[in-house]
């Protein structure tokens, strides 16, 4: 049987490996691959490089330029109040989509279908979304390839991503809740599904013990901790956390909180803010900042409990899956597809976003009750693992590569 060849596009810069690009990895490491050859096209060198090659991946690097967004003009008052006026606001917007096309996108786009020639794949799978794969596209209608576009959160659209969205062979959302968003906004294609995306079991494992790790944080065997994990930016909703923990200490004054993640480039203000709050309450004993961890997995299992608190729908919220999958009861703001992840009251709790009140009652039973927590982190374990596991998560995508194609 021939084996059916995926050219993955991944085309994020900043030199960070995203979630895109790290659940392509794990897609790509559940691969049966007496079924399919897989290839991978980036925009930029990236530090899991060789770790794809160690998988058997052939790696093309596509050169993009990139228009600046920030510029002199900026500066000038003139022209900021120029852009208030709806014509002049329109005329620079096709403006500027005119200089991205030429300068950043059609030459990416000839080069990927460079690529696509040289490679041959049965189908190319876009990583990034509509907008910022937009080259993909094109280099698919250039080679007549079938297109996948993966979209992994709520985007502004306009009728360019609505007639690019029609040229593909299948839309593939990772929520419902973004799938939803997409036909609201016309962004659909011949095929349009949902396959969650999944957190590897097997790659996301603690490997010390919990108490050692809660030795090294500072924290005692029996002390009640919550944590929040993920880079400090204002919508990551780690304000809240603060304050919902002024509340619960003031009842359960022995709990404590966990920052944990490093400050996001845009999030540095943020940071000291932050910080200038916890000293207002007078809770540097009580919230802690750990900064960059690279040890998540020790980190969320030393936790009793796991807070996401976004302050903006959250399109997925694979931390929440982490902590599902260490058995942890988590507390969840319900918005985006946030609410497809967890069973309230069963597998763990959902709040209003920002709702730092409502955050605090629903914690304190958690950190009062080990029983509860244990009852409740067993139930988040089986939800994560029957619905979505990695299997689960390389089965949909297979089949919609098998679908796209005619394949078997």
């Amino acid at each position: 049987m021939r084996r059916l060849r995926v050219l993955f596009v991944e085309a994020s810069s900043g030199g960070v490996v995203g979630g895109s690009l790290t659940g392509l990895y794990h897609l790509i490491r559940g691969l049966d691959r007496e079924r399919f050859v897989a290839s991978m096209a980036l925009y930029e060198p990236k530090s899991i490089d060789e770790d794809l090659r160690a998988l058997g991946v052939k790696l093309y690097r596509i050169q993009r330029r990139r228009v600046p967004k920030q510029h002199a003009l900026l500066e000038l008052e003139g022209y900021r109040r120029a852009k208030q006026v709806g014509a002049v606001a329109r005329a620079l917007r096709w403006g500027r989509q005119g200089l991205r096309f030429s300068v950043e996108e059609l030459p990416a786009a000839l080069a990927l279908a460079r690529v696509v020639r040289r490679e041959r794949p049965d189908v190319i799978h876009l990583g990034n979304g509509v907008r910022a794969n937009f080259d993909g596209v094109i280099a698919g209608r250039l080679t007549r390839t079938p297109v996948i576009c993966h979209v992994k959160g709520f985007e502004k659209y306009t009728a360019r991503e609505r007639r690019a969205a029609a040229k593909l062979d299948a839309v593939v959302c990772m929520t419902q809740a973004i799938l939803s968003y997409c036909r609201e906004n016309g962004v659909v294609g011949r095929r349009n599904r949902v396959v969650y995306d999944a957190v590897d079991e097997a790659g996301f494992r603690p490997r010390r013990d919990a108490r050692e790790v809660r030795a090294e944080l500072g924290l005692e065997p029996a002390t009640p901790c919550l944590g929040i994990v993920g880079n400090i930016q204002e919508w990551k909703g780690q304000a809240v956390v603060v304050e919902a923990m002024a509340r619960v200490h003031a009842a359960l004054p022995a709990a404590r909180c966990l920052i944990v993640g490093g400050a996001h480039r845009a999030g540095a203000e943020y940071e000291r803010a932050l910080r200038r709050r916890v000293a207002e309450l007078e809770l540097q004993d009580v919230v802690r900042f750990t900064g960059f961890r690279t040890d998540v997995a020790d980190v969320i299992n030393a936790l009793d409990v796991v807070v996401h608190a976004s302050v903006r729908p959250e399109p997925f919220g694979r931390v929440i899956l982490e902590g599902m999958l260490l058995r942890k009861p988590v507390v969840a703001a319900a918005a985006g597809g946030v609410p497809e992840l967890i069973t309230d009251g069963e597998s763990g709790y959902l709040t209003p976003p920002g709702d730092a009140g409502l955050l605090a009652e629903r914690l304190l039973p958690l950190l009062r009750d080990a029983e509860l927590r244990g009852m409740m982190g067993a139930r988040a374990q089986q939800e994560a693992r029957e619905r979505f596991s990695l299997q689960a998560h390389v089965a949909g995508m297979t089949g919609l590569y098998c679908d796209v194609t005619g394949s078997n």
